[in-house]
């Protein structure tokens, strides 16, 4: 049994505003041809639904911002820092981008054997907030960022120990003064 395209106009129109952008500056600022070559691509994905074309946008705008921060990297003039943050990541938007690619992958799998397809974690909109707490959900996370965590765990327990030291010591102190009184 075939499927039968399911792609939103209006969905579609969004999605193609989202993309445009990353095409403007080599379409001179003409904002229909910079849709039309974000079309040309959405198409090189050949979405059926939704679904597949909000990943194969997601695939095209993390790879698209994997190669803008390699190339911003290159620059002569940024430090080590800046040089190892921009790499940091375009590995991180790479990352995001090849597990849309596997999503995308797994939702025409599933089409494919007619068995319903599952619900894939997408991020709620195409808003860069979203993009952002979608990628750091979705892609694994580097070994920096683990051992980040870590950190934030270890001084929130730190944090900890020294409120429940000081309410110790305030109790202590209150006991004493009560006593004095008495």
């Amino acid at each position: 049994m075939h499927r039968a395209p399911a792609i939103t106009a209006a969905i579609l129109d969004k999605i193609l505003l989202f993309l445009a952008p990353l095409f403007l500056d080599v379409c001179a600022g003409d904002a229909d041809a910079a849709k039309a070559a974000a079309r040309a691509l959405l198409a090189s994905y050949n979405p059926a639904t939704d679904h597949e074309l909000r990943h194969a946008a997601l695939i095209i705008a993390f790879s698209f911002g994997a190669l803008d921060a390699l190339s911003r990297s290159a620059a002569a003039e940024l430090d080590l820092k800046q040089v190892l943050r921009l790499r940091g990541n375009a590995n991180a938007l790479n990352r995001a981008a090849l597990l849309n690619e596997k999503a995308l992958n797994a939702l025409r799998a599933a089409a494919s054997d007619e068995a319903p397809a599952a619900s894939a974690d997408l991020p709620a909109s195409l808003e860069p907030a979203d993009l952002v707490s979608f990628a750091r959900q979705a892609a694994p996370l580097s070994r920096q960022q683990r051992r980040a965590m870590e950190r934030q765990a270890e001084k929130a327990e730190q944090r900890r120990q020294e409120q429940a030291r000081l309410a110790e010591r305030a109790a202590r102190l209150a006991e004493r003064r009560g006593a004095a009184t008495a």
